[in-house]
């Protein structure tokens, strides 16, 4: 084997247990559905905040038992438009679900876009998004809140469901 064919295979089994850490997954489970709380909304809602900001109406006051745990999923689906009317185009509007005031898994902030926009071409779409966390005893406000990545940017969601779903024995 030539030198270079060494250097790259040693570089690639050196560096591959370093890049699937960098990615692990994380797991989480919970036993039977203990409760299960939706909100419905059919009247849009509109954002040009840059900072997250709750969405009207898009919360839920949940309680875990005492001496349990749960894990507690959190459901958005909605129509939703990301309308660029002004500073960068391809932009894009993101959300985020809270609970308590604790971002919900995977946390990504405003790097997890829900819609996105164009130059003049963003039409209405549906669009869906999903967390999870293990919450301990007592009650916890769970909440949606949006932001868009550009104050140029319009993010209206409409005919919403926000479905939380909890479950035993989370771990």
């Amino acid at each position: 084997m030539n030198h270079w064919k060494k250097v790259a295979i040693t570089l690639l089994l050196t560096t591959l247990p370093l890049a699937t850490s960098a990615f692990a997954a994380v797991t989480h489970r919970g036993g039977a559905v203990a409760a299960i709380t939706t909100v419905t909304e059919s009247n849009p809602s509109t954002s040009q905040s840059t900072s997250f900001a709750d969405v009207p109406g898009a919360g839920v006051t949940i309680t875990v038992p005492v001496g349990q745990t749960q894990l507690v999923q959190a459901r958005f689906t909605a129509e939703s438009t990301c309308w660029w009317y002004s500073g960068a185009a391809y932009q894009f509007c993101s959300l985020r679900v809270l609970a308590d005031s604790t971002e919900m898994l995977p946390k990504s902030g405003k790097d997890a876009a829900f819609d996105s926009n164009g130059q003049f071409d963003d039409a209405w779409e549906g669009n869906s998004m999903e967390r999870a966390l293990v919450l301990g005893p007592g009650m916890h406000r769970i909440k949606l809140q949006a932001a868009v990545t550009d104050p140029g940017i319009s993010f209206t969601v409409d005919d919403w469901v926000f479905t939380v779903t909890q479950y035993n024995n989370g771990k």
